[in-house]
């Protein structure tokens, strides 16, 4: 039975329910309301980490409101709504935390949003730019090609992987649950000597989570896959955030092969998003090594994000 997560609001009893796969169809519409360029605003991003966030969600017929918990305190996301209705999916969440007694937390805010807080409610909110938390977005003919001098090191990696392993290896679009078990051995593997065991436990059942729903979350989830002498040696996840964007979730490939990552990070958009005109590669989560690659291929610009909190 699914948990229910209930508080008192002004008007009546209001109920937040945990995201399940059911959550699906419930939330698409919503969804469909707006054109946010945020990796968390879409269904698998919710549903991937929901156990890590405790996520829930609450619907009325003009928004929806998304609701997690991070080290040890409730927030709430942009709601879902379209322009006209902001202003009341956010009055309904002032009210939310009023009557839970809590200082109003809000997180992955638009810089848009921010700027139409700061008129609506003067002096009430403090406003923390979460650079660790910015989406990178690329232009996705860019790095289909990899055109440019820019580039030229990623060719080179991309080049010698052609060489070195010429005719060993394939792309395939991954559909299967045999090869989604092979991309849970390949987890298996590289996750031994992990230093950070809680974090690849999180990530691990975010991606199983995946797979095991695959069949419900198809219409939208593309995956695709590397082989190296036949065995699976890379994958990837993404799927339209928007309109014009696609959003990475996840990229896994063996390092021991050089030049492996670029060409399953080239390989997987040539394949599923030949044509869409901007690519979300997510944020670094202010991790040295991981900013430090995701810079190298050179974006075109941030989705950043803010935190809100009440003064």
């Amino acid at each position: 039975m699914e948990d229910i997560i209930l508080f008192e609001s002004v008007a009546e009893t209001t109920l937040f329910k945990s995201i399940d796969i059911n959550a699906k169809s419930i939330l698409e519409p919503y969804f469909e309301l707006v054109d946010y360029e945020a990796c968390e605003y879409c269904f698998a991003t919710l549903y991937m980490w929901k156990n890590v966030y405790n996520t829930v969600y609450y619907v009325e017929d003009d928004f929806a409101i998304v609701s997690g918990e991070y080290e040890g305190s409730d927030f709430v996301v942009l709601p879902l709504a379209t322009k006209e209705n902001m202003s009341k999916a956010i009055d309904f969440i002032l009210t939310y935390f009023k009557n839970e007694e809590k200082k109003v937390h809000l997180r992955a805010i638009t810089k848009e949003i921010v700027d139409f807080m700061k008129k609506k409610y003067p002096r009430k909110f403090e406003y923390i730019e979460e650079r660790d938390y910015f989406d990178y977005v690329y232009n996705g003919e860019s790095l289909r090609t990899l055109a440019g001098r820019k580039n030229q090191k990623k060719r080179n990696h991309i080049n010698y992987f052609l060489k070195e392993y010429d005719n060993r290896f394939e792309y395939k679009k991954l559909e299967e649950n045999n090869q989604f078990e092979e991309c849970i051995v390949l987890l298996n593997e590289w996750s031994q000597g992990s230093e950070d065991s809680e974090g690849f436990k999180d990530e691990f059942e975010a991606i199983k989570r995946l797979f095991n729903h695959y069949d419900e979350l198809k219409n939208k989830l593309k995956i695709g896959g590397i082989y190296v002498d036949s065995k699976l040696e890379a994958f990837s996840i993404g799927e339209m955030l928007n309109d014009n964007m696609a959003v990475i979730h996840i990229e896994k490939a063996n390092p021991s092969i050089r030049g492996l990552y670029p060409y399953i990070n080239q390989q997987f958009l040539v394949n599923e998003f030949s044509d869409v005109e901007f690519i979300n590669r997510e944020e670094d989560l202010g991790i040295e090594g991981l900013r430090k690659a995701k810079l190298s291929y050179h974006p075109s610009r941030f989705v950043e994000k803010y935190t809100v909190l009440e003064i």
